[in-house]
């Protein structure tokens, strides 16, 4: 991979893991979350013969889930910021860095979104996500060829 390449991965996990923010933020206030535990609490019993919510078990199991995600969207975070910084590090402008994120997370937060929780995928919404991305695309092509203006004058 080429030196002006190399922020492409970090940028493309960043963007990854700012999406996967998005899930566990939504799975920990979901009421799907809820029906996951019960389903999960009567298949081990089924299954496995355990009793997991049994007492008031549900109730510890779904604490255990919820605050699990609740950990996982500050890692996803953390983990989405310090990537994104070392993009920006190797990168010779911030908004590649920006573009590149960007285009990721609304593609990775629409296919987990459809995966995860069954929302739909529209052909408006691609469109619309597509035209956003074009446009930071413009803006970025304007903004490198200012610079390289702004080059040639002070040279």
């Amino acid at each position: 991979m080429s030196a002006a390449l190399a922020y492409l991965p970090f940028a493309l996990l960043s963007g990854l893991f700012a999406s996967l923010a998005s899930v566990f933020a939504k799975l920990f206030t979901d009421t799907r979350t809820d029906a996951a535990i019960q389903w999960i609490c009567s298949a081990s019993q089924l299954y496995a013969g355990l009793d997991l919510c049994a007492n008031q078990g549900d109730n510890v199991l779904l604490l255990v889930v919820r605050g699990t995600c609740f950990a996982l969207i500050f890692g996803c975070n953390a983990l989405m910021w310090t990537l994104f910084t070392k993009a920006l590090n190797k990168a010779t402008s911030s908004v590649q860095v920006t573009v590149v994120n960007s285009a990721i997370n609304f593609c990775a937060t629409a296919i987990l979104g459809n995966v995860v929780f069954g929302e739909p995928l529209a052909l408006q919404w691609w469109g619309g996500a597509s035209l956003i991305v074009t446009g930071t695309l413009l803006m970025t092509r304007a903004q490198s060829n200012a610079s390289e203006q702004e080059k040639t004058k002070t040279e």
